[in-house]
């Protein structure tokens, strides 16, 4: 019981810090202090685990990965990289839906926390010239943002999946991440997009062109992927790819010192917290007793996955939160490949919307800054969305577990 007790106050302590405006990242650090200590651990095991998080080989490969991309992210925004793209795009889609859809969903390929802030100027601009409200803008531009999370190898989440999980390829996540993430973008489509006029812009540049301008100034994004998939060349690798290609349609003579500067600790400190109370749980014999009998219960295991996913996502902020605490347990089970595979994608799913709910969603709390409207506005907006996507997962659950439990 002390253990269930030490693990809410430690979370409880996540949104009481990031109140009195302490970064999530140090909060999180702070959190893994208090669950270690009140757990009765000591802080003789908080140094012995935070030396085991940061030394790992397979974690500081995923460090790199992380530091990559944040640092990519930075120069795609600093060398115009962004509006380049959605210059291009308006001249080769020319549909406004389609193009308040994709915004988002090309920056969102960056991976760099708050990333909405980028795409929010675009689609409130957009929405001033078609007279869309602004919680409508605010959750068109949250929606179409969190897609590549989903589906991109490189996203935090997946990363975590690949290192807890590596009995099953990321991309067999991501083929059942992708079905949910469908049913998410048709919802938000029909529930907001749809009421936007369908409008044509018109433009007399050739598509051609532009077209070619599109995939050249994204390609930085992906070819990381590309390389992986086809030679199986790992990301922390073929990321230096991504950058090669930056330079060479950027060749500014500023590029090494960009690249420094443009090093942000506050997302790898939140990641390396995430590990770092991962394996602080998992020195609680207890409480990992106690969900390992939860979670090797047919009648209990989905029940199980959901308040914890839900739990450490709405608490932390963080999509990727509470898969640290749930795939180490999941790969203790007596299940078969496929049900690994299945309970990995609903730990991702609902983690995922725990997450995007949470008052502590940074992309959230800087839309509603930028666009000036009230997080209550917003959640009246997205009432009809939570519930839509609630008895989705559900139906996914039932239906996946037919086809291939």
């Amino acid at each position: 019981m002390g253990e269930f007790v030490a693990v809410l106050i430690s979370f409880a302590s996540i949104p009481l810090l990031t109140r009195k405006k302490v970064s999530i990242g140090t909060a999180i650090w702070i959190c893994a202090f208090i669950l270690t200590i009140i757990s009765g651990l000591g802080i003789f095991t908080f140094f012995e685990v935070m030396l085991q998080t940061i030394t790992d080989i397979n974690r500081i490969k995923q460090y790199i990965i992380i530091i990559q991309i944040g640092i990519l992210g930075v120069l795609l925004k600093k060398y115009n990289f962004i509006d380049e793209i959605v210059d291009s795009l308006m001249k080769v889609v020319k549909n406004i839906r389609v193009i308040l859809m994709f915004i988002p969903l090309l920056i969102g390929l960056l991976v760099v926390p708050g990333g909405a802030i980028i795409s929010a100027p675009f689609i409130d601009k957009i929405g001033e010239d078609y007279n869309i409200p602004k919680t409508n803008r605010g959750v068109i531009n949250l929606i179409y943002r969190h897609i590549s999370m989903h589906i991109m190898p490189y996203s935090n989440g997946l990363l975590i999946v690949a290192l807890l999980v590596p009995q099953i390829s990321i991309y067999s996540v991501i083929r059942l991440n992708l079905i949910f993430v469908t049913i998410y973008c048709i919802l938000g489509y029909f529930l907001y997009i749809r009421k936007v006029e369908k409008t044509k812009i018109e433009s007399t540049e050739p598509v051609l062109p532009n077209f070619i301008r599109l995939l050249k100034y994204t390609s930085p994004i992906y070819i990381a992927v590309f390389l992986n998939l086809l030679f199986g060349l790992p990301f922390y690798i073929g990321l230096l790819a991504n950058f090669v290609a930056v330079y060479i349609l950027n060749p500014s003579k500023e590029f090494l010192k960009d690249i420094v500067d443009g090093f942000n600790p506050k997302v790898l400190l939140s990641i390396v917290g995430v590990y770092l109370i991962q394996n602080t749980i998992n020195r609680m014999d207890y409480l990992n007793s106690f969900l390992l009998q939860i979670f090797s219960n047919n009648d209990t295991i989905m029940i199980g996955i959901i308040v914890s996913s839900l739990f450490f996502g709405i608490t932390t902020g963080l999509s990727y939160s509470s898969l640290g605490v749930i795939l180490p347990i999941l790969t203790q089970l007596s299940i078969s490949h496929n049900q690994l595979i299945l309970f990995t994608h609903f730990a991702f799913a609902w983690g995922f919307i725990g997450y995007f709910f949470s008052p502590l969603h940074l992309c959230q709390l800087f839309t509603c800054e930028y666009l000036g409207i009230k997080t209550s506005d917003l959640y009246k907006e997205y009432s009809r969305f939570i519930v839509y996507l609630f008895l989705t997962l559900i139906a996914l659950y039932f239906v996946l577990t037919y086809l291939i439990g």
